[in-house]
């Protein structure tokens, strides 16, 4: 069963037709960023409304009358939900409660939800998923030669979510070197996306560390943030999602949620210390695999393939 699917002009603006660091920028990514290989995708133009059977919304959907219910609905959501009041889906049918939604990919869900009417799929496991099938392809163009490298950049604002942790932590890396901010590459990286567009990863390269903090903490919450940096071939110092070590392992990156607890948290001050200067050590950390071995995804692929094509059977 092929899926043929639309987006919406606003989240099609969004999503590909942007510009926005914040926008992928490219259809093809976009598919393979949240459906595996086992299902055929194509996207369609909009006004293709006869053999589009597919439509994928974004999460300021505000008013479901219009969803057309011989279509297969799904609703993607990058955003943690949990945190913020700002997201009219959330707001006015919170998790589950459209009932013209067959499909959601959340990422403030860490478990997937299974039923016969709808089912959930956390973002992290269609993120982890790229990240293992793409991460021998997506690298940087330009690699820094670890003599040569920069200690740490700090890719992350000061203001905005998580500040005062954020700013502790800056304080703390700026203790053991120097630092540059990514305000510095303005011009390198504008109008390029985030979601490891090439410019961003040959950035990343040039620095041994890169600072990286969710904008909210919550329990899957997991952005593009910490994989840009692993895609990039540089060391994590990750503040964000407190079961990040469940999905990635924990020996490659640097962990710093632990800042509540003193002692662990010293410790990782010592851990960088120790790697900064040691180019053996530090690349065996960048050549380690990245993801944690006991991750379980739910076998969700096969899963989300089944419910798919029963979807479109009963139809």
């Amino acid at each position: 069963m092929t899926i043929y699917f639309s987006l919406p002009d606003k989240d099609y603006n969004y999503w590909i037709k942007s510009d926005s660091y914040y926008s992928m920028q490219n259809i093809d990514k976009f598919i393979k960023y949240f459906f595996p290989d086992n299902l055929k995708i194509e996207f369609q133009n909009s006004n293709d409304d006869l053999k589009n059977n597919s439509v994928i919304y974004g999460i300021q959907l505000e008013d479901n009358t219009n969803l057309d219910t011989s279509k297969l609905n799904i609703l993607i959501c990058v955003e943690n939900c949990n945190a913020h009041y700002w997201y009219k889906h959330y707001n006015n049918y919170g998790n589950f409660r459209n009932d013209k939604i067959q499909i959601y990919f959340y990422n403030h869900i860490y478990k997937c939800v299974f039923t016969d009417k709808y089912i959930a799929i956390p973002v992290i496991y269609t993120q982890i998923n790229y990240f293992v099938k793409y991460y021998n392809t997506i690298e940087p163009s330009i690699y820094t030669k670890f003599n040569d490298k920069k200690f740490c950049l700090i890719a992350t604002n000061k203001s905005g979510g998580n500040s005062e942790i954020k700013n502790k932590i800056i304080d703390k890396i700026h203790s053991i070197g120097n630092c540059d901010t990514l305000d510095i590459y303005k011009n390198e990286i504008l109008n390029k996306s985030c979601y490891h567009s090439l410019e961003l990863l040959n950035v990343f390269n040039k620095y041994k560390f890169v600072f990286v903090c969710e904008n909210s903490i919550g329990y899957g919450y997991i952005t593009e943030k910490i994989f840009n940096c692993l895609f990039a071939r540089c060391i994590p110092i990750y503040c964000g999602s407190t079961d990040i070590e469940n999905f990635i392992d924990k020996e490659s990156f640097i962990n710093m949620n632990l800042y509540t607890q003193i002692e662990k948290y010293e410790n990782n001050i010592i851990k960088i210390n120790k790697i900064k200067n040691n180019e053996t050590e530090y690349n065996n950390i960048i050549n380690m695999n990245k993801i944690n071995k006991n991750y379980n995804n739910e076998i969700y692929k096969d899963k989300l393939k089944e419910f798919i094509d029963k979807y479109f059977e009963e139809k």
